[in-house]
């Protein structure tokens, strides 16, 4: 079996990400500060990463309240470039990384969208800690890839949510957009696996004002849950 390093291991996305890819063959390395394992510690990292052929990066403090500035920035850029360093130390096939739609700069009324549905190509303008730890990072992944020659896949999801999130959501969700967390582990095997070189940027959405093209052309990827299609969401929007 292959196997790929999975930060983040214990969060949401990671518990999913780590099912989704044992289906799909890989052994995971799991890897995640609830563990005693640290982003921030380049010798752990570079330790975990032994024997891994690619990594999935969604370990990181993930949104503005999880921790003071200083710890956001040296958790999601710090930690950013000690898997950079390790994934060549290791010289992995290609690295996965977990951004976020917030490096758009709209996101919780920080501005406002230069035009719509937003694409990948739209401007990166997020200057509060957690949206711009990811904004930098993706361009540190952009360089590294530039020297090395190593692919970074690049996903950009909106808000995440699974079945019983819904609901909750529905009524204020930005841009009316959210994407299922099932739909994003699809995206993390397509990432793994899609013939790609170079370095990719991709935005994940199901419904909402965004534009997925690139998600498409580039890994084969379409959202396939919708607000009122997710099993569950009648019955607790009281609608059925």
């Amino acid at each position: 079996m292959v196997r790929v390093l999975l930060t983040g291991s214990s969060g949401g996305v990671g518990r999913a990400a780590q099912s989704a890819l044992a289906d799909a063959g890989w052994d995971v390395q799991p890897f995640d500060l609830a563990e005693g394992q640290d982003l921030r510690d380049l010798d752990a990292v570079v330790e975990a990463m032994r024997g891994c052929t690619a990594v999935v990066h969604a370990g990181a403090l993930a949104h503005d309240t999880a921790g003071s500035p200083a710890d956001i920035v040296a958790t999601n850029l710090l930690g950013t470039w000690h898997i950079l360093v390790a994934a060549e130390l290791r010289a992995v096939s290609r690295v996965v990384y977990f951004s976020s739609a917030q490096v758009f700069g709209f996101a919780e009324g920080e501005g406002t969208p230069a035009y719509l549905p937003v694409d990948d190509g739209h401007p990166v303008t997020a200057s509060r800690p957690y949206g711009m730890s990811k904004r930098l990072a993706e361009e540190m992944c952009l360089a590294w890839t530039t020297r090395t020659g190593t692919p970074t896949i690049v996903l950009r999801p909106v808000m995440i949510l699974n079945d019983q999130h819904l609901a909750a959501y529905s009524a204020t969700a930005e841009l009316g957009a959210f994407v299922h967390v099932d739909d994003v582990t699809t995206a993390v095997v397509l990432a793994l696996t899609a013939d790609l070189d170079g370095h990719h940027r991709i935005t994940l959405c199901g419904p909402g004002a965004f534009d997925t093209t690139s998600a498409a052309t580039t890994l084969g990827w379409r959202a396939t849950r919708t607000w009122d299609t997710c099993p569950d969401f009648y019955h607790r929007s009281g609608d059925g």
